[in-house]
């Protein structure tokens, strides 16, 4: 079952979830935008969300400065999540400028306010769950383009499913505790469904 557990971490790590969240909404929704646009706009949010962060981590883990490239202790966590505030910043600027894309943009700014959050908890030696922090966002960021574009009201409770299975994927393998994966799930889903009403 702990391999089970780990896959599903894996799966929904949060250096994957942008891409898939982004590649579902280009894809599905009926934007107005060309096919080469769209894959511009993913290799975007892919490079600012998996490639820049990836190659970051192991630069950090080369340069010393983190012991393990899982990040697991509260103190090596602190240079990269700051690093992906910067990353979530500058995606939601190029993105911001294309005005079709408002739930991205949301995302974008949602995802860096939790992560910075994040920080500051980490000064109280409180290691938010990012896994949560992603996959809530994801979620909440699935209930606003699906209320807008009437989205199937399965894959919403579908993402609800896969919210709940990686709590307890994180509880199994005691990454986190269960204040940890509150504060993670309640900062993902919040952040993007508050920031649609206010930008």
């Amino acid at each position: 079952m702990e391999k089970f557990y780990k896959a599903i971490s894996v799966i929904f790590h949060p250096i994957f979830l942008p891409m898939f969240g982004s590649w579902v909404y280009l894809n599905v929704l009926p934007l107005p935008i060309s096919k080469m646009q769209i894959y511009l706009i993913f290799f975007i949010v892919a490079g600012a969300t998996f490639l820049v962060p990836l190659l970051t981590i192991f630069l950090l883990k080369f340069m010393g400065q983190i012991k393990s490239i899982q990040v697991t202790t509260a103190h090596e966590r602190k240079l990269p999540v700051a690093l992906m505030i910067v990353n979530y910043l500058f995606l939601a600027q190029m993105l911001g400028r294309i005005w079709q894309l408002r739930e991205l943009t949301i995302l974008a700014y949602a995802t860096s306010i939790g992560l910075l959050v994040a920080i500051l908890f980490l000064y109280k030696r409180i290691k938010i769950s990012l896994h949560m922090l992603g996959m809530a966002g994801l979620l909440g960021f699935t209930i606003i383009y699906g209320s807008a574009y009437y989205y199937p009201v399965i894959v919403i409770a579908l993402l609800f499913v896969m919210t709940g299975l990686l709590a307890t994927a994180r509880l199994k393998l005691q990454a986190h505790n269960f204040k940890e994966i509150i504060i993670g799930t309640s900062l993902g889903l919040i952040l993007p469904i508050l920031l649609n009403f206010v930008l």
